[in-house]
């Protein structure tokens, strides 16, 4: 029996792209590690969710102005050009919020895996230290992963989680309040960008509520579903001003 599966064949094997010799291994390695069963099996009902959440972007009308940027020169590519634009607002989830926000798809992804993890009570974080965690996030992000200090506002870090991306892996760092809510902070590479784009607030239709900003070097989302604007805006500037010393 294998020691470890590589991360990527897992997200391989939750997606049904491995072959049935492949598959075969990965189940009986599953079998003799719960931990990481149940790793799995919550990727794939995160997976579900996210497909539960796009789905009715599907039928949905254009809006008028994407219409007329996307309109083309040529009438045989209108149709082409027009269904390739709803394929990959849809595959981003782009519909849950202002389609003038490109970076928005990060809250919904944050706030997806936060009503996830956050309300799961015996397995919400991976287990093991906090130094060995966030060495061994920070080697699958390839990028160093820190759980800024949110001790003040009454919030302690408890653990985080290793996601899957569309392009990269992401990760997951979960707080806890004395009162026992959770606030989650997704770190996201992919969304990275040239420029600070500051904090920008998001929320989704459930109410869940997220500070979300981008640098050169990644894409953060601070996500609550207890917590006000304005209390939420606190720790995020908070774990913001902490990532950047």
């Amino acid at each position: 029996m294998r020691a470890r599966v590589p991360e990527e064949d897992l997200h391989a094997y939750v997606d049904g792209w491995l072959g049935a010799a492949e598959r075969a291994s990965v189940d009986h390695w599953l079998a003799a590690h719960p931990d990481e069963a149940r790793r799995v099996a919550a990727y794939r009902v995160l997976g579900e969710r996210w497909r539960a959440a796009y789905a009715p972007a599907l039928h949905e009308p254009i809006p008028p102005q994407l219409l007329h940027a996307l309109r083309p020169r040529r009438r045989h590519l209108a149709r082409f050009a027009i269904a390739a634009s709803v394929a990959a607002l849809v595959a981003f989830g782009a519909w849950r919020f202002a389609v003038e926000e490109p970076a928005a798809p990060i809250a919904l992804r944050a706030a997806m895996a936060h009503a996830i993890y956050a309300a799961d009570v015996q397995h919400p974080v991976e287990a093991g230290g906090t130094a060995e965690l966030l060495a061994w996030l920070s080697e699958r992000l390839h990028m160093p992963v820190r759980a800024p200090d949110l001790r003040r506002t009454g919030y302690r870090f408890i653990g985080g989680r290793l996601l899957p991306g569309d392009k990269s892996a992401a990760a997951l760092l979960m707080y806890e309040g004395q009162g026992g809510q959770r606030v989650t902070l997704y770190w996201a590479p992919e969304f990275r960008q040239p420029r600070d784009s500051g904090l920008i607030y998001a929320s989704t239709e459930r109410g869940t509520r997220v500070y979300y900003w981008l640098d050169e070097e990644c894409g953060y989302a601070l996500v609550s579903a207890d917590l006000s604007q304005s209390e939420l805006l606190d720790l995020a500037r908070l774990a913001a001003e902490d990532l950047e010393k």
